[in-house]
């Protein structure tokens, strides 16, 4: 695939592996897009670093759970460049209460309208700007291939992500590829942070490679 020219929107880019395949995509020669929302000054900070590599870098603000901000991203990306080639649905929250078998919608629904509202949201908008051979990835988790019983919410979600991704690639076929990328454990703040040392360790027992991914 020749990426040099293309315009890419990295949906969550300001951090882990999103922040990875953004500066992938910046060596290959693509026109970037950053997106985050709770880590702006973050996001901010990549563009700078990006920009003074040489690289063409910007970063939109925006919540993916909210059509008003999916919607405003997708505007400036069409009314700055007429079109969009590649679309990297990379945003994900994780919540430790998962572990807990929470019964509690709020957290049902945060993991939701982000994870999986969120990845639907972009799609959509973005199909409106690509032409043939546009590519869609979404980041899912090895949860949505083989679900956790002890993370049960999470399992839930990143399979709802499994089937956009399958459902979208038949809906786009000829014209969009539709594909998902199912990490393991990834050496990230979302997974330091959400688990201690002891508790990684525990879980890359049950791995075959026994240590954590790494983003790029």
């Amino acid at each position: 695939m020749e990426i040099s020219n293309s315009v890419a929107l990295v949906i969550g880019s300001s951090r882990g592996i999103g922040k990875a395949v953004a500066k992938k995509l910046c060596e290959k020669g693509a026109i970037i897009y950053l997106n985050s929302y709770k880590s702006k000054e973050s996001g901010e900070e990549l563009e700078e670093e990006l920009k003074s590599q040489g690289y063409e870098v910007k970063y939109l603000n925006g919540d993916i759970s909210s059509e008003e901000d999916v919607k405003r991203m997708f505007e400036i990306i069409k009314n700055e460049q007429g079109k969009l080639d590649i679309l990297i649905n990379s945003a994900g929250i994780y919540l430790k209460s998962d572990f807990s078998n929470s019964s509690n919608y709020e957290d049902y629904n945060n993991f939701h309208k982000v994870n999986g509202w969120g990845v639907y949201l972009c799609t959509m908008c973005a199909e409106k700007l690509m032409r043939c051979n546009g590519k869609i990835v979404n980041i899912s988790s090895i949860y949505g291939i083989n679900p956790n019983p002890d993370s049960i919410l999470a399992s839930g979600v990143k399979f709802e992500v499994e089937s956009y991704t399958k459902a979208f690639a038949k809906k786009f076929k000829g014209r969009i590829e539709v594909n998902s990328i199912a990490p393991g454990y990834t050496n990230t703040n979302l997974v330091k942070s959400n688990f201690s040392e002891k508790e990684i360790k525990e879980l890359l027992e049950k791995t075959s490679h026994k240590r954590l991914v790494e983003p790029e």
